[in-house]
């Protein structure tokens, strides 16, 4: 039996943060059997953080590490998916 993997359309978890008036998302996105962690500008079009990883964990872990880093920096959760 062959096994398929999924190609994720949206993100698998996506936090809106703020600062003032900046906005920054963070989010968890798979493509095949990669994970992609990153973090874009309020307008979406540039990214300040992007990172790949082979595993879900580790890229979940990294985007633990990715906000809580953010939040101590002063930004604020606003939204998350």
């Amino acid at each position: 039996m062959k096994r398929t993997l999924s190609v994720s359309p949206r993100p698998l978890l996506n936090w809106v943060l703020c600062r003032g008036w900046q906005l920054l998302t963070c989010r968890v996105e798979r493509t095949g059997n990669r994970y992609k962690v990153s973090a874009l500008t309020q307008e979406g079009h540039h990214h300040v953080y992007v990172k790949r990883f082979n595993a879900s964990v580790a890229a979940f872990q990294n985007h633990a590490a990715l906000v809580a880093g953010l939040r101590r920096a002063g930004w604020v959760s606003v939204a998350y998916r």
